[in-house]
């Protein structure tokens, strides 16, 4: 591993602990409404299946991702580099008596067996990557074969001119409505994102090339509307993001 590369990784450990308490209560991370948690369930349904899986969240944060596949009956490891983060994703678990997993764990050089999974999944994890065809490469060695690969994330940076401009009302929207400064209080890591491959290329479009050229099978991608897109206000500030899930089959 490149010392490069190393100091990506530990400014991402320590971004996401600096986050850990507050990272819920954030527009985006956070479950607000039951409204918005039975999107993300119908999401997570379709995109999974409804068969009992052993499945492997790269990047569980605070667990988002983990729980609700969990309350399907899912068997769920969730893996973070963030220790303040997990921290929050047990203390989730305890409160909602579910039975998760949660790991240390590095996305790049995970701490399992080949051929162990029947699904890995994360969610808006894959840009922070500073290998993506690496990690897409490791999550597909724990996956047993025929096994499925999701990805969950957004183009958060290729915006045509008005949308760009629905961004920038949105941002100052949020600020009034939330009393959050989507600017400065981001989960985003703004002093080396660029750095980050993905951030300069399209997706899903690269998403579906790195898969593709790991030889992962039936690589297709489905775009949706952000959960929190709901009547005028709200699709105001949330309905520009560009949202879609990845999945391929090892």
């Amino acid at each position: 591993m490149s010392i490069q590369v190393k100091e990506v990784k530990e400014q991402i450990r320590q971004r996401w602990n600096e986050s850990a308490e507050e990272f819920d209560q954030c527009p985006g991370p956070g479950i607000h409404s039951e409204r918005e948690k039975k999107a993300w369930q119908a999401i997570l349904v379709n995109a999974v299946g409804g068969k009992q899986l052993k499945i492997l969240d790269v990047g569980t944060g605070t667990g988002f991702i983990a729980l609700l596949l969990a309350e399907y009956g899912h068997s769920v490891t969730g893996v973070d580099l963030a220790e303040e983060m997990l921290a929050q994703a047990r203390d989730k678990a305890k409160r909602q008596k579910l039975k998760v997993k949660f790991q240390y764990g590095d996305a790049d050089e995970l701490p399992f067996e080949d051929n162990v999974f029947d699904a890995v999944i994360n969610r808006h994890v894959f840009w922070t990557m500073s290998d993506p065809e690496k990690a897409a490469a490791e999550w597909a060695r724990v996956l047993k074969p025929g096994g499925k690969l999701l990805i969950i994330d957004g183009d958060w940076n290729n915006f045509s001119s008005w949308k760009k401009i629905w961004k920038a009302v949105a941002t100052i929207t949020v600020g009034l409505t939330e009393g959050v400064d989507s600017s400065t209080k981001s989960h985003g890591l703004r002093d080396f994102e660029k750095e980050l491959p993905l951030r300069s290329q399209k997706r899903p479009e690269a998403d579906l090339r790195i898969l593709r050229a790991l030889g992962m099978k039936e690589a297709e991608m489905v775009r949706f509307k952000d959960p929190r897109a709901h009547g005028l206000l709200d699709n105001l500030k949330y309905g520009y993001y560009q949202r879609f899930v990845v999945t391929a089959i090892k």
